[in-house]
């Protein structure tokens, strides 16, 4: 059946559940697959990758990436601004903590420089990368915005993809993910199985506004194959895997080490799974036998945060 989003909105303390869950799923997927990041499919021992190894880059086991750091920061951000940030609001937020985050991408990098040396935003340029850093970070968003207000959630998609990625693919790849876990994070109307076809319709939406969204539209149907080579940074490629995972693997338990097993942006596409699937079903996380391996000790307060953003996901419609 196709989602309907004028279903019933979700209840407060029902949304806050959905968006803890989801946080800690985005999390434990994060770490999950760290330690594979940049590995061909090939090279990835399913058995090793629920045993969280150690990073090869000598973090501590179980460690996060700047995929849950920014996620994160994004929630904040949300919630200090009473859900109305700007691009400068979250840029601002995301200097002052970028010497503790670890990972931060090519694009964000770029765009940190630039606000170090001019105290400004990115300028839009020709050259700009379509990299998934905006998309990495958006999920609070969805969980922030029901799915009856979509302009809403496009906006604060453009926004907060803008601190630092300006690629029309960038900010139509970070619909695509808002959209799913807005849809997600509902208390009725979607089932796992219809979250591949929020995408394909928030993909076709941002096709006409931003760019090309083949690859999502083609996941959704399930005429998307992962490359060979792994998962890039590119970002609606990365959308595309997030969308054939769920499609495939619609359980967070086998979702999340199958997203890890598409190899090359192993941690991006596996936190964005359980961003996703995480709202979708709260209760999932409970059957994340090696959860407890996953270090979360930099990320306290997590549950006052989600039951910030669900009394934003609550609030009337009124203004942007």
């Amino acid at each position: 059946m196709p989602y309907d989003d004028r279903s019933p909105r979700t209840e407060p303390a029902g949304a806050a559940r959905r968006i803890h869950a989801a946080m800690i799923a985005f999390a434990a997927g994060d770490a999950l697959g760290v330690p594979w990041e940049g590995r061909p499919p090939g090279s990835i021992d399913a058995a090793e990758v629920v045993r969280l190894p150690a990073p090869d880059r000598g973090w501590r086991r179980g460690s996060t990436s700047d995929d849950t750091a920014q996620m994160v920061l994004v929630a904040r951000c949300l919630a200090d601004t009473d859900g109305r940030p700007a691009s400068m609001d979250f840029l601002t937020l995301l200097a002052a903590a970028a010497p503790g985050v670890r990972g931060l991408g090519p694009t964000t990098r770029r765009a940190l420089a630039h606000f170090h040396a001019t105290g400004e935003l990115p300028a839009p340029s020709a050259g700009d990368l379509p990299t998934n850093g905006a998309a990495m970070r958006i999920a609070p968003v969805g969980w922030a915005v029901p799915p009856h207000l979509p302009e809403r959630r496009r906006r604060l998609c453009a926004a907060l993809s803008a601190a630092t990625h300006r690629a029309p693919a960038a900010v139509a790849a970070a619909c695509v993910i808002a959209a799913m876990a807005s849809a997600a994070a509902e208390d009725a109307g979607v089932d796992a199985a219809d979250l591949p076809d929020v995408a394909a319709a928030e993909a076709r939406w941002a096709a006409e506004h931003h760019g090309p969204m083949g690859p999502v539209t083609d996941a959704a149907r399930g005429h998307w194959s992962p490359p060979p080579e792994g998962v890039s940074l590119d970002a609606v490629e990365t959308a595309a895997a997030v969308v054939h995972v769920i499609r495939e693997a619609p359980d967070l338990a086998a979702a999340l080490p199958y997203a890890v097993s598409l190899g090359g942006d192993t941690d991006t596409v596996a936190a964005l799974v359980g961003g996703v699937l995480g709202a979708r079903d709260p209760e999932g996380i409970t059957r994340l036998g090696w959860l407890g391996l996953v270090d979360l000790g930099e990320y306290p307060g997590l549950e006052d945060l989600a039951a910030r953003l669900a009394t934003l996901r609550g609030a009337p419609a009124a203004g942007p």
